[in-house]
């Protein structure tokens, strides 16, 4: 278990690291719930892309992910410690005093960013409490974080954390009340 204001620090500082490769950023978790402690970083971000040219003969146009562009530099420099590197997850050590703490960073995009900001903001029971209203209701919330379902199946779009709770038919609840 690592101290808030230990690891605010070194979200803070990898946060300022991201930012220019990506559109969002944002920390979630227990640190964004504002517990005394915790035992990793989570972030959520979505990647900016960047228009360039493959190095073939051709010269072909495609998209680099700046995102991981800084991400592979920051391992290089051992800033970080690769542990996986997926398509929705990232999961890297960020060795620092003698100890190797924990970050994750989630891939959200325009469609998801609300849903995977709630559920990573988590907690756990208060996930579990959502998903279960969204039940009673018909709907479907996405454990994967990928939307809220409407009774016919369809994603309902979310403009911020407090859609889903209006759509819950909720009162908004601020992460730091996401105990439970």
């Amino acid at each position: 278990m690592f101290s808030n204001s230990f690891a605010t620090e070194i979200a803070s500082e990898l946060i300022e690291l991201l930012v220019d490769s990506c559109e969002r950023v944002q920390l979630v978790g227990s640190l964004r719930r504002g517990k005394s402690s915790v035992k990793d970083i989570d972030i959520i971000v979505i990647p900016k892309f960047e228009d360039s040219r493959d190095d073939s003969l051709f010269g072909e146009p495609v998209k680099q992910n700046l995102l991981d562009r800084k991400l592979s530099e920051l391992c290089l420099e051992a800033y970080l410690v690769l542990e996986s590197n997926g398509g929705k997850v990232k999961r890297f050590f960020r060795p620092i005093q003698g100890v190797m703490v924990p970050i994750d960073i989630y891939i959200a995009t325009e469609e998801n960013w609300w849903t995977l900001l709630l559920i990573r903001t988590g907690s756990r029971e208060h996930n579990i409490r959502l998903a279960s209203r969204a039940i009673e209701l018909h709907m479907q919330l996405k454990a994967d974080a990928s939307g809220l379902l409407s009774p016919g199946g369809s994603l309902i779009q979310m403009g911020s954390e407090e859609d889903i709770f209006k759509h819950l038919r909720l009162p908004y609840r601020l992460p730091e009340e996401r105990e439970l």
